[in-house]
């Protein structure tokens, strides 16, 4: 059972209400420790007074250990209920603050040119997670809109793509596609570079195999290459592939002009 330390003490009532429910001492948590019978009305009314008593004690103490020493001692004499009524009482509004500004960070998060896609998506993931322990969840089809909000404009051709996808993912599920696509522009970009270094009669030679109805062994192996991914690729894959397809065939037309 994770300490509570303040901020999380939303995941705390949470694991404390879910191990009490399994062992069938919830209840004890819903009302205060019963004050004791002024006259005995039936006998041994006492004994079983003391026996729920100590039932309200043995799991005030195990409370009071996954409690941070800094404050533990405010709750000493408290039971079940009332500590964590006291709990949510002092630790409600700072953690209100603090999911504010977690909230602020994440809305504003944006990927910077040059960092690592998986880095950026797991920062996404790490707000997330800490406003999960702050009492606040958020969906996956919202975490992918975050993450998707959060990219530049260089992957509009991406985001395009996958609006058109029915099947909806995760943003684990999202890395890999994003990746991928980035490996895609980048093969582009170093492809351009190296075509813009080709000789004038390599360029004269591509430019007379596409007038002639026939694609030169450079194009016809690449095409090859495509067509074997976009076999393999799932749907959203299939259209990144045939994105890069469309790059290519707009720089061999640049070099026909």
């Amino acid at each position: 059972m994770e300490r509570l330390t303040g901020l999380n003490y939303k995941e705390w009532l949470r694991n404390w209400r879910l191990v009490l429910g399994i062992v069938g001492k919830l209840h004890l948590t819903e009302y205060l420790i019963p004050v004791p019978p002024e006259q005995v009305i039936i006998k041994g009314s006492y004994d079983k007074h003391n026996f729920l008593v100590d039932e309200f004690e043995k799991i005030r103490d195990l409370m009071l250990l996954t409690i941070d020493p800094e404050f533990r001692k405010d709750f000493e004499s408290l039971g079940p209920y009332e500590l964590m009524q006291l709990v949510e009482e002092r630790f409600q509004k700072p953690v209100e603050e603090e999911r504010a500004r977690i909230f602020k960070r994440l809305a504003e998060c944006k990927i910077k040119e040059g960092s690592s896609i998986n880095s950026h998506v797991l920062q996404i993931e790490a707000y997330i997670g800490e406003l999960y322990k702050l009492g606040y969840s958020i969906s996956q089809e919202m975490s992918v809109n975050f993450l998707i909000a959060s990219l530049t404009s260089k992957y509009d051709l991406f985001i395009q793509t996958y609006r058109k996808e029915d099947q909806k993912r995760t943003l684990m599920e999202m890395c890999p596609l994003l990746t991928l696509y980035e490996s895609l522009l980048d093969r582009h970009s170093s492809n351009g570079s190296a075509t813009s270094e080709l000789s004038p009669v390599k360029r004269r030679d591509k430019k007379r195999s596409r007038s002639s109805g026939h694609v030169s062994n450079w194009e016809s192996t690449k095409s090859d290459t495509v067509t074997e991914r976009l076999e393999d690729a799932p749907n959203l894959l299939k259209a990144q592939v045939q994105l890069d397809r469309t790059l290519e065939s707009s720089d061999l037309e640049s070099d026909d002009d």
